[in-house]
């Protein structure tokens, strides 16, 4: 297998970094939107005054996105991607190139998070997160290390499967 200095650990570390900056944000925000809607008066003065009701619309998306996050967060820190695998499935890295060259994209399949980047160490590029419901994830699930895969993509292109330890 090759090994292009990709540890998943360290990826699924700021990949849960990035989530939880993700969530501070959105929670300093559901706090902004709460206030905004605990300081309006509850007697509309006109028909056009909506500016209460506009904030707890946004308080109350921001609470479901909040709850969305934290999902995610508990399955990313309960995740145990596998140590040496043969094929692709949930918890791979997989380096995607030409057949006897270095990897050209980077992709982290995981059941959460998707179309998240993530820097790859020593300045390499970006990871991509994938889940497994992606064309990409669909076509790469399964193959092993050398395989060929037909990449779903406009115009279609073919590959070759790395899997990253």
């Amino acid at each position: 297998m090759l090994d292009a200095g990709i540890d998943k650990q360290t990826l699924l570390a700021a990949l849960i970094a990035q989530v939880e900056a993700k969530l501070a944000e959105l929670r300093t925000g559901y706090g902004a939107a709460r206030d905004a809607v605990l300081s309006t008066p509850h007697v509309m003065k006109s028909k056009r005054e909506v500016f209460g009701q506009e904030s707890a619309y946004l308080a109350n998306a921001l609470a479901l996105n909040i709850q969305e996050r934290e999902l995610e967060l508990r399955i990313l820190r309960s995740l145990r991607p596998p140590l040496d695998s043969q094929r692709v499935a949930q918890g791979c890295v997989v380096g995607l190139g030409q057949e006897n060259g270095e990897p050209e994209e980077f992709y982290f399949l995981l059941p959460v998070c998707g179309g998240m980047e993530v820097p790859a160490q020593g300045g390499g590029g970006v990871v991509r997160v994938i889940t497994s419901g992606t064309p990409i994830a669909k076509a790469l699930l399964g193959k092993s290390f050398g395989d060929e895969v037909a990449l779903p993509t406009a115009p279609p292109r073919g590959a070759w499967v790395r899997l990253l330890q």
